[in-house]
């Protein structure tokens, strides 16, 4: 009953809540980390961070404006990453019915929960309640957390908290099925969307963090790249008759040439970064990740990478054949990993071959074998190789901020 009534509170946009329109400013960061080397044990490091400032805009039943009035950036390491202009600005209302995020090249067309397609794409189960102690009364807030009737379709994976009166969302906290990533790169998506109440009756925009993993390789070491976004919203002035001509143009947009727009900020990037935003993964996301691994079969979260070769080519002896050594990697759903080396021999057209395999389970746990000598033979033919062209920097992003695969020989 309760998710049905705030299916129907959304499908009305606030309408009939009296709010009309509201403005409010936001302060968010945009971290693109970086990590190299096999199970990745290092934490990720900081490639280059960004600082935003917004003037939100939004009025009834749907506009939405997002003014970037004050920006500026860092550049720690070598790369050449460019943002979807989506992630330059925070989530209004919730989303919409459908759900998109780099604008549709990351996440497009997943059923939001809470909409008439959700009902039925999605169970539902109404659990925990909490109580928000405010002055003159206490608020009881429902725990309802959602997953797919079919896992195997792109959806999300989370929990909806709504207000038990108003049936209106108070947060959101989410991943999606490996089913809704357009990019086979991509690993995990976790969103966090929290409200306030404005004047009483609002449930308006707060916090928000968004946390998207890629994986790939970097001259044949395994690579990921972290997307962080991290958002404070504040300041509402709430029913103050904003002009629709407000609201032309694309959604999110600069206020100034980017040139004029690192006004306004004191110290240093780095130095204002929130320790959560340094952390290898924030507790709140982790506490996402682990509820979409208990709700739904860890397959349904797991990407499949397709195998990939590489190879390098090194002339020991002007005019002969080039030695070649490939390395292959093959992943499949449910964690498992399987690498191996292959190195033909100089005279032959035999290939030996090692390999090595381990698993992650849904928990996190490893587990691993790998032979310390093979005698395994495979039939290849000879042939010559180019030899390598390497990437030009350490982390070498797509403009989506992909890292992209190494080229192979």
């Amino acid at each position: 009953m309760l998710v049905r009534q705030a299916t129907e509170r959304r499908a009305r946009q606030l309408a009939d809540s009296g709010l009309v329109d509201y403005k409010a400013r936001a302060h968010g960061y945009l971290t693109f980390l970086g990590q190299l080397g096999e199970g990745f044990r290092e934490p990720p490091r900081i490639v280059k961070a960004d600082e935003l400032l917004l003037e939100v805009y939004w009025k009834s039943p749907d506009l939405s404006k997002q003014r970037i009035v004050g920006l500026r950036d860092t550049l720690l390491l070598p790369t050449d990453i460019t943002y979807h202009r989506d992630h330059l600005g925070i989530v209004q209302n919730n989303f919409p019915s459908i759900i998109r995020l780099g604008d549709g090249d990351e996440v497009i067309d997943v059923p939001h929960p809470l909409s008439a397609n959700g009902l039925k794409e999605y169970d539902f189960d109404v659990g925990d309640s909490l109580g928000i102690e405010i002055p003159g009364r206490t608020i009881t807030v429902d725990v309802i957390r959602v997953r797919p009737k079919d896992d195997t379709k792109p959806r999300v994976v989370g929990a909806v908290f709504v207000e038990r009166e108003t049936a209106q969302v108070v947060r959101m906290a989410f991943s999606f099925t490996s089913a809704a990533f357009r990019d086979k790169n991509l690993d995990d998506i976790s969103v966090v969307l929290e409200s306030t109440l404005v004047d009483g009756r609002f449930w308006l925009p707060s916090r928000q963090e968004i946390e998207i993993s890629r994986t790939g390789t970097v001259l044949d070491f395994p690579a990921r790249g972290i997307i962080r976004g991290r958002w404070e919203i504040c300041c509402y002035e709430v029913n103050t008759g904003l002009p629709m001509s407000l609201f032309a143009g694309p959604e999110i947009a600069l206020s100034a040439p980017r040139a004029q727009l690192n006004k306004g900020f004191t110290g240093r990037i780095l130095d204002s970064l929130p320790s959560d935003v340094r952390a290898v993964t924030d507790e709140d996301v982790r506490r996402v990740q682990e509820e979409a691994r208990s709700l739904v079969r860890q397959k349904a979260l797991e990407t499949r990478r397709d195998a990939r070769v590489s190879a390098r080519g090194i002339s020991d002896i002007p005019g002969s054949i080039e030695s070649k050594v490939w390395r292959l990697v093959q992943r499949w759903r449910g964690g498992w990993e399987a690498a191996s080396l292959r190195r033909p021999g100089a005279a032959t057209e035999w290939m030996t071959s090692a390999a090595k395999a381990r698993c992650r389970s849904g928990g996190g746990e490893r587990v691993g074998a790998a032979p310390k000598s093979s005698d395994s033979t495979i039939s290849a033919r000879h042939a010559t190789s180019r030899r390598r062209r390497s990437p030009a920097t350490a982390l070498p992003p797509r403009s989506s901020a992909a890292i992209t695969r190494s080229p192979s020989a």
